[in-house]
């Protein structure tokens, strides 16, 4: 309901300021509105099922969100690790037992079980002074969160319409057939957007913290930054994907639904341009403004809703892809122009720094493929293979174009001490 990324801004906010008051109100409000949802939920569900008590015993999300805003990314992707590769070896352990349905359960609950007492006892290594109560939660600190977290939850539901409506339409205006393949494009799609999109996760502790101490040089920088490795990872795994579509279809499903290649293809790049509006957002989002995103993505929901309608009506699976994608692009252009507007940051400069070298280089790795060693007679094994010759020769492109600068090289050895390797090779900016 927007709650988790509400307290990550805060507590950022809170903790740049060294408002440890404010922050351990802002603590115990949350976990008690966790505890209330969980709650509301169970008497609601009649204290049902195994998902029931995984939303039960979610209450892992608030310290999730803590930890987050204290910009430890790495101690809460390990914790949320740990709750993966916890429940997958109870359940195979206790389903190998003969435990059937109450084995599933059971894992869930001591996997999640474990991972929140290890979520409260990092907390407690990372903020010692903090002292969790949600007995000392306070109304009015509720109510600031509610009130942020609704807008933000606005733009959730936006991305709910994005991946759902459409298939809706094609199971009313087509078939469930068609449904079905527009879901398996969209999942696919959706997969892909993700992986670059983890590069993002930072952004918005990152900037709450810096406006909290009024660095706004360093907030700009931080807007191109995010740019520049989205683009740098990103751009070179869309296009792979969008032009080896048709190879990637026929191996991953048959040739037989060769239809869904160029949904695959248009939805990969249409949510991908659409991720371009994440440094912005979370930026923004940091800094406490959440109007620009709300508009823009309300925007895109109602051209999707009614051009989506119109077109599958008429052209069926292709036009249930061109109206998602043209809401997708519609959305995020008119966000990048809120954005730029509202910040005073050169449009112009996003586009030298950030995406124009990776998209050359990117397509012109692609078209010496496309002519010495096309997609269509390769295995996994040879697409695997012509991956890592890509992003090689990508790379390669970059560094001779010097993408990178100093500051790039030395985040890449704080990393990867390897790195230090590519000073002696890569022609810096």
């Amino acid at each position: 309901m927007g709650l988790g990324g509400t307290l990550t801004k805060q507590v950022a906010e809170y903790y740049a300021r060294g408002d440890f008051g404010a922050l351990s109100r802002l603590a115990d409000t949350g976990l008690m509105l966790y505890a209330l949802i969980a709650l509301f939920a169970v008497v609601a569900l009649n204290l049902g099922s195994s998902f029931l008590i995984s939303r039960l015993l979610g209450l892992t999300l608030p310290f999730y969100s803590i930890i987050t805003g204290l910009q430890r990314m790495d101690v809460s992707n390990i914790l949320g690790y740990f709750n993966t590769v916890c429940a997958a070896l109870l359940t195979v352990a206790f389903l190998s037992w003969g435990w059937a349905l109450h084995g599933l359960l059971s894992a869930n609950v001591i996997a999640v079980s474990l991972t929140l007492a290890l979520h409260v006892w990092m907390l407690h290594k990372l903020l010692p002074d903090l002292r969790v109560n949600p007995l000392r939660f306070d109304l009015r600190e509720a109510k600031h969160i509610l009130s942020f977290s609704v807008q933000l939850y606005l733009t959730q539901i936006a991305v709910a319409i994005h991946t759902q409506v459409d298939k809706i339409y094609l199971a009313l205006f087509v078939s469930v057939n068609a449904a079905g393949w527009y879901n398996i494009a969209g999942d696919a799609a959706w997969k892909v957007r993700t992986v670059p999109g983890l590069l993002l996760t930072p952004v918005m502790a990152a900037a709450s913290e810096l406006d909290a101490t009024g660095e706004q040089q360093k907030v700009r920088e931080l807007y191109y930054r995010s740019h520049k490795y989205l683009a740098c990872f990103g751009v070179p795994l869309v296009l792979y994907v969008a032009v080896a579509s048709r190879r990637l279809v026929a191996l991953w499903v048959g040739p037989n639904l060769s239809m869904v290649a160029i949904p695959l293809a248009a939805l990969v790049l249409a949510n991908f341009f659409n991720l371009t509006s994440g440094p912005g957002y979370l930026i923004l989002m940091g800094q406490g403004i959440l109007r620009p995103g709300v508009i823009s993505a309300l925007l895109g929901v109602v051209v999707n809703l009614t051009l989506s309608f119109l077109l599958t009506y008429l052209y069926g699976l292709t036009g249930a892809v061109i109206g998602t994608s043209a809401a997708l692009v519609v959305g995020t252009t008119y966000f990048l122009y809120l954005f730029h507007r509202l910040t005073k940051n050169p449009f112009s400069r996003l586009v030298r720094e950030a995406y124009l070298k990776p998209v050359l280089s990117a397509l012109v790795v692609l078209a010496i493929f496309f002519f010495v060693s096309p997609f269509n007679e390769l295995g996994w094994g040879g697409l695997v293979l012509q991956g890592i010759l890509f992003g090689t020769l990508y790379f390669y492109g970059l560094a001779v174009s010097r993408f990178f600068d100093q500051f790039d090289l030395a985040k890449a050895e704080s990393l990867v001490p390897i790195a230090r390797i590519a000073r002696r090779i890569i022609r810096v900016a």
